[in-house]
């Protein structure tokens, strides 16, 4: 019972740190009279920076779920480790095993399936719950990140191509200008895609 409270508790904080950036965004799109007006170069920049902090946070929620996943339902876990079943486990010691050996990031959304799928038990592998919708959203939300962080040639032409598939467009946008178009819209819609991802996840451990 400890165990699905911590996991629950993982996914409520997550996805009250979305929804401040959602909120942040929407006020920043908004010039509410009470803040200082923004350029809209200062815009572009913004939603840049937040694109990335909900990237971040993500990457640390998935982390924390396979993690205490693995605590909630060991046995595979144990098996594919080659660690006696008598074996306890603490949450340090999961991470210590899954992480101590190679340098394990959650940028690619196929990379992190096949670690829960590899380590959780299908009963308790949320990833799975997660729509085709919102994974595509996710993976495109990486292919702005990729170009953030690197803004090398072979990052932008990525994007471009995502630009190209997922929206038809014909010339690359930076994209903060992307993120800006329809006041926002763009942006709101793909980073709800985060928390709606942990929603699908959750349900698999809520009655109610």
């Amino acid at each position: 019972m400890q165990m699905l409270k911590s996991i629950l508790a993982n996914h409520e904080g997550f996805e009250k740190e979305i929804e401040k950036i959602l909120q942040y965004a929407s006020e920043l799109m908004a010039d509410l009279p009470y803040k200082r007006q923004t350029t809209l170069e200062e815009k572009y920049l913004l939603l840049e920076s937040l694109i990335l902090r909900a990237c971040a946070l993500w990457e640390k929620f998935i982390e924390n779920q396979l993690i205490l996943l693995v605590k909630f339902s060991s046995y595979k876990f144990k098996q594919e480790m080659g660690l006696s079943h008598k074996t306890k486990l603490d949450l340090n010691l999961i991470r210590a095993i899954l992480f101590s050996d190679i340098y394990r990031d959650f940028h690619d959304i196929d990379r992190s399936k096949s670690f829960f799928k590899k380590y959780i038990d299908e009963k308790n592998n949320s990833f799975e719950k997660i729509p085709n919708e919102q994974l595509k959203s996710i993976q495109f939300i990486y292919k702005i990140r990729n170009y953030l962080s690197h803004y090398s040639d072979f990052s932008k032409k990525k994007l471009f191509d995502a630009y190209k598939k997922e929206y038809r467009l014909k010339r690359f946008f930076e994209p903060g200008q992307f993120l800006f178009k329809q006041k926002g819209k763009k942006f709101q819609d793909l980073v709800a895609n985060f928390k709606y991802a942990s929603i699908y996840m959750k349900s698999l451990f809520r009655s109610d």
